[in-house]
């Protein structure tokens, strides 16, 4: 009968955790993230880019299913952000072994986004709502930026293999605008997500502490008028 009881208890629990896991915009994630990595095995081709640019794609998508269908979900987000860490170093490793793009830029997408995930694992660690930690805007931006810069430079790689420079050329000036304009965005975002590890759930306090010490204050003003007029 105890078993049963704990059966009955614990369904709700296994019933949200399937809820939130087996989702469209989970799937999506999925897919488009296994579309990129194996699109990246074979970057430097037409076919290769199509299938990163796909995949890529599909992460645009995720989040805009998700508010559509109401199926966000902490778990979904977090999907969403590892998939991202782990599709963006495998293209960056694969364009880095090919040669496709500038060493500075590929090294300054890959400490960013290091530092970004680190941070942003100290700071689901440190508070007090695992998984809550969440992309900001400037970051989602910044990713943007990011992998139009990379398709950029990929796309003129292949320009270049089909003989025709002065695409390639205005492609790598493509990239090169990108990652600067992508740039403000990434460092905003990578001082937000260290802001977060460092801080935890205090900033999150702050808001509410300042309110009490306000209430105490007018508290104090309320009773030192009545004090007065007594």
């Amino acid at each position: 009968m105890r078993n049963m009881k704990k059966g009955r208890e614990t369904s709700p629990t296994v019933s949200k955790v399937a809820k939130d896991v087996f989702t469209i915009p989970n799937f999506i994630s999925m897919t488009g993230a296994a579309l990129a990595i194996h699109g990246s095995e074979k970057i430097d081709t037409a076919e290769g880019l199509a299938e990163c640019a796909v995949g890529r794609l599909a992460d645009v998508l995720d989040g805009k299913v998700a508010r559509m269908t109401g199926q966000t979900s902490n778990f979904g987000a977090a999907l969403d952000a590892t998939t991202d860490k782990i599709v963006m170093a495998k293209i960056l490793y694969e364009m880095n072994k090919k040669g496709l793009a500038p060493k500075h830029v590929l090294g300054i997408v890959a400490t960013l986004n290091l530092i970004n995930a680190g941070a942003t694992g100290i700071a689901n660690l440190r508070s007090d709502k695992k998984g809550e930690t969440r992309p900001t805007k400037s970051g989602k931006l910044a990713m943007a930026g990011e992998t139009v810069t990379l398709i950029s430079y990929i796309a003129a790689h292949i320009a270049e293999q089909d003989k025709n420079p002065k695409l390639a050329k205005l492609l790598r000036k493509l990239g090169a605008g990108a990652f600067a304009a992508s740039l403000p965005f990434a460092a905003h975002a990578t001082c937000t997500y260290i802001k977060r590890a460092i801080n935890g759930d205090s900033e999150k306090e702050k808001p509410r502490q300042i309110a009490d010490v306000k209430r105490s204050l007018g508290s104090m003003a309320i009773l030192g008028r009545l004090s007065g007029r007594s």
